[in-house]
């Protein structure tokens, strides 16, 4: 008998609270979340800088269907990829996937996004200006050379083109497949961001997950460390093969990553960057509102 593959999909974007929401929802006992976050499998357009980013291949649809081995018995089974917002050919692939699969978005002004996504691009070694400043001003030239190796987005501004890359689930599932969650209410009220999102999945709202801090700003210690950890060099990697497990080899890796990793608030933007990305934001808060009657006016202030 084939495998049941996934019902519902939280496509993005990055930095919005998904790695928490997907969290949440795979603690409800009517659900099932893939065991792997971010296969970005239906991405296939980004599958090149994808790869690049992981250092390893892009991940068929053979080998995604058998994370879902362990959940066959559950009543609904999820699946979360942040970049399968930005993807131009994620909304089709998924539907043509799962034709009446349900989509969860969420959604996080400009402003904070960002200064967010860009941390994180920092601290996985994949963005080379450690001034988020500098790195947003770099946009334009990216845009026109290309973004550096593993950047899924072409540049920050286009990561938050929200109206655009909603069009394409708009247009190919409806609005009544569509759940959309603001950050701001997500932030605010969670359990009640997450009841809203179990009553779209036609699961029981009444089940209380355990809720804490998921994904922390965070910043490495050690840029040698990270390098090393996600790249030993070649002349080691046979002998870690010959003498450890995969499983072992994990484990430390996991270990150093943790001992490298130090959570902290984000420098103060300056005024300049801060006033360009409410001008991003009020741009996007006129699409959504347009779009799906969204009202994200907080952005704004």
């Amino acid at each position: 008998m084939s495998l049941k593959g996934p019902d519902f999909f939280i496509v993005g974007a990055p930095k919005c609270g998904t790695t928490a929401m997907a969290d949440y929802l795979g603690q409800h006992p009517e659900i099932g979340m893939c065991p792997r976050k971010e296969t970005h499998v239906f991405a296939t357009d980004l599958a090149e800088r994808m790869a690049m980013r992981r250092g390893q291949k892009p991940m068929g649809r053979e080998r995604f269907i058998e994370l879902f081995a362990g959940l066959q018995d559950a009543r609904l089974r999820g699946e979360a990829s942040v970049w399968h917002l930005y993807s131009a050919s994620a909304a089709a692939e998924i539907a043509e996937f799962e034709p009446e699969a349900r989509i969860i978005v969420m959604l996080r002004s400009p402003v904070e996004m960002l200064p967010s996504l860009h941390s994180q691009f920092v601290f996985v070694g994949i963005e080379p200006v450690e001034d988020f400043a500098a790195a947003f001003r770099l946009d334009p030239e990216r845009e026109r050379s290309g973004a550096p190796a593993g950047f899924p987005p072409r540049s920050y501004r286009s990561a938050v083109h929200y109206g655009e890359q909603l069009r394409r689930y708009l247009d190919v599932f409806g609005r009544e497949r569509l759940h959309v969650i603001v950050y701001d209410d997500f932030r605010d009220d969670t359990l009640g961001a997450y009841r809203a999102a179990c009553r779209f999945l036609g699961v029981d709202p009444g089940f209380e997950p355990t809720i804490e801090i998921v994904n922390p700003n965070t910043r490495v210690r050690s840029r040698a460390m990270r390098r090393f950890v996600r790249r030993p060099p070649e002349w080691l990697r046979p002998a870690l093969h010959r003498v450890t497990s995969e499983r072992a080899r994990r484990g430390v890796a996991r270990a150093m990553i943790r001992w490298n990793t130090s959570v902290g608030r984000r420098a103060p933007l300056a005024e300049d960057v801060r006033s360009e990305l409410a001008e991003l934001a009020a741009l996007e808060a006129g699409e959504l509102d347009g779009l799906l009657g969204l009202d994200v006016r907080r952005w704004l202030g």
